[in-house]
């Protein structure tokens, strides 16, 4: 499939990028402006042929990965400014689904993007004709499930006391995401961490996983393209939390 991942620069995004091109998919990996950017995603790339060289802006041409070994090809492309739709252009034309991964702000502290940057790729996709839209989100938009253990019913107001201005700005990306009419999926996984992924993960359609905890971000990557053409998901949210045992 042809793909576009966006925030490919952050943990989930590289990790994304680095899953699909081993599973043969023709990645467009879009950046943050600088060669910092550029060096990580490259690195993500198994056929090694996008590392060195410069990454060219979405307007330009675009630095392309080899296809040894079966591997996928890798595009990577800066974008300007994830909230205008005219940039977001010539990232997502011809793409059979486009994966937002987004970083989330810590510290309680707000983005006031997310929601724009959500908007500006709908109306992006729309324009492209692209339907498939999936956004990695976070557990605690959603309500408790109603089988939540006693400590994640102790820990959860907590968090969404402390970290509320930045669930606001999650919850806004969704939404725009449930109005547009595009074929959206949302996941919500827990905290994310960088260690070695189980290769498999508990996931719950329409609610959140009791006892969410952490994932790994192999692991949340895995789902990622796992559900991405998964028409039972298609117009809900997911909930994610990591394989017991």
């Amino acid at each position: 499939m042809k793909l576009t991942v966006l925030g490919a620069s952050g943990g989930t995004g590289r990790e994304v990028v680095r899953q699909a091109l081993a599973a043969g998919h023709e990645v467009t990996a879009v950046v943050r402006k600088g060669a910092r950017s550029l060096a990580a995603v490259a690195g993500a790339d198994p056929g090694g042929g996008a590392s060195g060289g410069k990454g060219r802006s979405a307007e330009g041409s675009s630095h392309r990965g080899g296809q040894g070994g079966g591997r996928g090809r890798l595009t990577v492309m800066t974008v300007e400014d994830l909230t205008n739709p005219a940039a977001l252009g010539p990232v997502v034309k011809g793409r059979d689904a486009l994966l937002f991964c987004p970083g989330l702000p810590g510290g309680g502290r707000p983005t006031g993007r997310l929601g724009a940057a959500a908007h500006a790729l709908v109306r992006a996709a729309r324009a492209a004709g692209v339907r498939r839209l999936l956004v990695v989100s976070t557990a605690p938009v959603g309500p408790l499930p109603p089988d939540e253990g006693v400590l994640g019913r102790a820990v959860s107001p907590v968090l969404r006391t402390v970290f509320k201005d930045v669930y606001a700005e999650a919850a806004a990306m969704e939404s725009e995401l449930a109005h547009s009419g595009l074929d959206w999926t949302v996941l919500r996984p827990g905290k994310l961490t960088n260690r070695r992924g189980k290769g498999r993960y508990r996931r719950r359609v329409g609610g959140n996983v009791p006892g969410t905890g952490t994932l790994a971000r192999a692991d949340l990557a895995r789902a990622v393209l796992d559900l991405m053409d998964d028409p039972a998901v298609r117009g809900r949210t997911v909930g994610l939390g990591s394989a017991r045992g």
